[in-house]
């Protein structure tokens, strides 16, 4: 079987869709009956392109920023439709039997007689508009339901996407899969030393709560800010990720140099570093409003990190039985949280034990197993 794959993502930051299809298709490799072939704007190739270096990538991307939503967004638009059409003229010449669609804003126009396979991660462009930049919106206004219909079959990566799209799309439930995320392999418990080694290296304190991820609205991350002035002032609050975007208010709160000096904002730091920087965490604490899937939350629970999350969305899918859910509002709730966490060793044990066995419950080959039967289905019928 020829699978072509959107290898775009794979070209930008190592974010959860880039994730998502470096760890399938890592997998899928491995599948004898695969013979995948990447794509990314111009021709097909068999080698899996390498991850942008992501300080310049983060610097073009902020650039383009500063130019206005219309110009953004007809750049974007632009982009895209040349994406499509050279994509078609590839599929044209080199006939692929499946094709797989991992951008995360919207399905490819190609011709009806390939299969196409269009992975939808979440609804926010839809359901939470607000909390993302208007370009984007608008983007996904002009393609994302006109393109719909060109997906034969739809993968989601969780079940309560999956219900949300049939239900807010009115997508058959015949024509959508889902399929669970996992951690990645270099995800797994560290030794002291080298959890040590990183906490130096980015100068954290020795106690601190953990946030991982793109630093955007729907993250909700001015919750934990808030909470933590209700936690011991031993305890620090590091937030590591990409700044996104957003007005970020929590960031200017005045609020004392001292509470100030507890919240530890490293940007961007790489897959080398993390996995020990959730193993020290006292907790990882991820309340946001909305997440497709979450796999920050499996994530801390592969390296041994308890973890406080919310109850929205498909969290509770993410995080399983190993978590404690707090509704994302619930300021005080997210300090009971942290301080039970903090203070009680038998708790957090257990919550570790917890979070190590359904952590090693989801995994990539699972996952590319379960894609394969989807794209063997397409191909058979």
């Amino acid at each position: 079987m020829k699978i072509a794959v959107n290898a775009l993502p794979l070209t930008g930051l190592v974010t959860g869709v880039a994730r998502y299809v470096r760890n399938l298709y890592v997998e899928m490799e491995r599948i004898p009956e695969c013979e995948i072939h990447y794509y990314t704007g111009t021709r097909l190739s068999r080698q899996m392109p390498a991850q942008a270096e992501p300080g310049e990538w983060m610097k073009r991307t902020e650039w383009l920023w500063k130019f206005p939503d219309v110009i953004v967004t007809t750049l974007r638009a632009i982009h895209w439709l040349l994406f499509e059409r050279h994509l078609r003229g590839t599929l044209k010449t080199e006939p692929v039997s499946i094709y797989h669609e991992t951008a995360a804003f919207t399905a490819a126009n190609i011709f009806k007689r390939i299969p196409q396979v269009f992975t939808l991660y979440d609804l926010s462009l839809l359901r939470f508009r607000d909390m993302h930049p208007r370009e984007r919106v608008w983007f996904a206004d002009l393609f994302f339901k006109r393109r719909l219909k060109e997906a034969t079959h739809i993968i989601t990566i969780s079940d309560f996407i999956r219900q949300e799209a049939i239900e807010y799309l009115q997508i058959p439930e015949d024509r959508i899969t889902a399929i669970p995320l996992a951690p990645a392999p270099q995800f797994k418990e560290q030794t002291e030393d080298t959890c040590r080694a990183v906490r130096e290296k980015y100068s954290l304190p020795e106690s601190y709560f953990l946030f991982v991820g793109t630093l955007e609205p729907r993250k909700n991350i001015e919750t934990v800010v808030n909470a933590l002035k209700g936690t011991d002032a031993a305890h620090h609050f590091v937030i590591t990720g990409w700044d996104g975007w957003g007005d970020k208010q929590w960031m200017s709160q005045d609020e004392g140099e001292e509470y100030k000096k507890r919240i530890h904002l490293t940007g961007y730091i790489p897959d080398e570093d993390l996995p020990a920087l959730y193993a020290a965490a006292t907790a990882l604490v991820y309340i946001s409003h909305y997440e497709g899937f979450g796999l920050p939350v499996v994530e801390a629970m592969a390296c041994g990190c308890p973890v406080i999350c919310s109850d929205a969305a498909s969290l509770p899918e993410a995080g399983g039985n190993a978590a404690r859910y707090i509704a994302p509002d619930d300021i005080e709730g997210v300090v009971t949280a942290m301080n039970d966490v903090a203070s009680d060793d038998k708790l957090r044990a257990t919550m570790k034990a917890k979070g190590l066995r359904h952590a090693a419950s989801l995994s990539w080959e699972d996952n590319a197993r379960r894609t394969y039967e989807v794209f063997k289905m397409l191909h058979d019928s």
